[in-house]
């Protein structure tokens, strides 16, 4: 079989997995922060027809709502149900096998386009949030549209990703500084830096970014002038996550960065890595093609995480995919340079492939915080969740007698779309609930679960896979 249909077999797998975790998860329902990011903020648009630009305070976390639009948008066009949200993720879910694609044919030699592309996009992260209807989905879409453009010098997609980066989050306009960066380096000449020619071609080059930045600037004076604030609120329900740490928080930051980097199967791509460096370093330091990818990295790196190490809860797993990513790309291009015998890279490649996918199976003790949101080791929670409401409503249980955590006190109808609007209450230290919905994939306190423990005990559980669901009653 010849390369270039080895490399359409690879990008066609790719797209069907894509496809795939879309379609077989079309009917889950919302799950985590996509909560509030897609079904409330959808549902806000969806039921006021669009006449309110701004959300209501406990729902406005200070991004420009357009993600929320769009779902509301869908539903108008096509019905208000889970299924027609997941397939609004499709075109953006296809959009990032079709850039990260594109790559991998500007990097890496042709002969091993394909298998680099399979290796980048099975990281459990990335996966996992296409299963969801995320904002991050469409923020990766448009990073990689945006980094291709950069590195093709395509001005018009600059413009384009720009927008769309700034018009899914804050951190989209993060990855945005960091992509202009990027840009200055990859095409803009360094030689007589400071000749008034050169300083004309960088605020030429500027104005790329500049629609973008004009629409933020104008709906932040109109968010203030409606609010009174912009991007952040000391009564914000996120407050808890945005408050500053001190040094030493900062520094345990450092560390739980570094542990994201590696979590969920990506040490193989680290050691991967590593093993390229040690046997191929005086190649790697002279191949200047490399380098652009290796700066681009570097510069993301530092920039992106820059305000969440300083914050106290800002350093999900999702938060870091353009870390992941760039990083895998890296590899990808040092793992299938020329100079790296063949015997080398197919090893390379299946330890890289087999580790990545077992990184779905990592789960944690119930006391160590897992980024459930960001490994496909979740989606057994959805079918045992279910069980545990038909239970609920089989045995006659009251959900006023019932508390439960996050993601799980949310609106039934908030999660499920079903038009039932009963919740259970969030358990607090104290509280005399008679029962506890309880499972691993809630990420409570140490101390909660401590006393949950010693004073209600299991009366119906429902596991599979690593994840479970009990039912807990308080003891006499």
């Amino acid at each position: 079989m010849n390369y270039k249909l080895k490399n359409q077999l690879f990008f066609y797998l790719t797209l069907l997995i894509a496809f795939l975790l879309v379609v077989t998860n079309r009917n889950n329902g919302f799950f985590w922060d996509t909560i509030q990011l897609a079904s409330q903020h959808g549902n806000y648009y969806y039921s006021n027809n669009f006449s309110n630009l701004l959300l209501p305070i406990e729902l406005d976390s200070g991004h420009i709502p357009t993600f929320g639009m769009y779902i509301a948008l869908i539903w108008k066009a096509f019905g208000r149900t889970v299924e027609a949200s997941h397939l609004a993720m499709l075109p953006f879910a296809i959009g990032i096998v079709w850039q990260l694609n594109n790559l991998c044919k500007q990097f890496i030699v042709e002969k091993y386009s394909g298998i680099a592309l399979l290796l980048i996009f099975v990281d459990a992260s990335l996966m996992s949030q296409i299963t969801l209807v995320s904002p991050d989905v469409p923020l990766m879409f448009f990073f990689l549209l945006t980094l291709n453009a950069v590195f093709r010098n395509k001005k018009e997609l600059i413009v384009i990703g720009v927008l769309g980066l700034f018009l899914t989050s804050m951190r989209g306009m993060m990855l945005s500084l960091c992509l202009m960066i990027i840009d200055i380096y990859v095409n803009y000449s360094f030689k007589n830096l400071m000749s008034f020619d050169n300083i004309k071609k960088l605020l030429k080059r500027s104005l790329l970014y500049l629609p973008a930045l004009t629409l933020f600037i104008c709906f932040s004076i109109y968010h203030f002038h409606e609010k009174g604030w912009i991007g952040y609120h000391k009564d914000s329900p996120w407050a808890d996550c945005f408050e500053r740490t001190d040094i030493n928080g900062f520094l345990f930051n450092i560390g739980l960065l570094g542990w994201r980097l590696i979590d969920f199967g990506r040490i193989g791509v680290w050691i991967v890595c590593f093993i390229i460096f040690l046997k191929f370093k005086k190649n790697i330091l002279n191949d200047k093609q490399r380098q652009v990818l290796l700066l681009s990295f570097i510069i993301i790196l530092i920039l992106l995480p820059l305000n969440m190490l300083w914050a106290k809860n800002l350093m999900g797993h999702r938060y870091l995919l353009p870390i992941y990513i760039t990083f895998s790309l890296l590899t990808a291009t040092l793992t299938f340079s020329s100079y790296v015998p063949n015997k080398i890279k197919n090893s390379l490649a299946a330890i890289w492939l087999l580790i990545s996918l077992s990184g779905n199976l990592w789960i944690y003790p119930p006391k160590i915080s897992k980024g459930w949101d960001s490994t496909l080791a979740h989606l057994p929670y959805y079918q045992l969740r279910t069980k545990a409401l038909n239970y609920l409503d089989s045995q006659k249980i009251n959900f006023k007698d019932v508390d439960t955590f996050f993601p799980n006190y949310y609106a039934l109808d908030d999660i499920d779309l079903n038009n039932d609007k009963r919740f259970f209450d969030n358990y607090t230290p104290g509280n005399n609930s008679r029962y506890i919905l309880y499972s691993n994939i809630f990420n409570i306190d140490d101390t909660v679960y401590d006393e949950m423990m010693k004073n209600y005990r299991t009366i119906q559980e429902f596991k599979k896979a690593g994840v479970f669901i009990v039912l807990m009653e308080k003891s006499n």
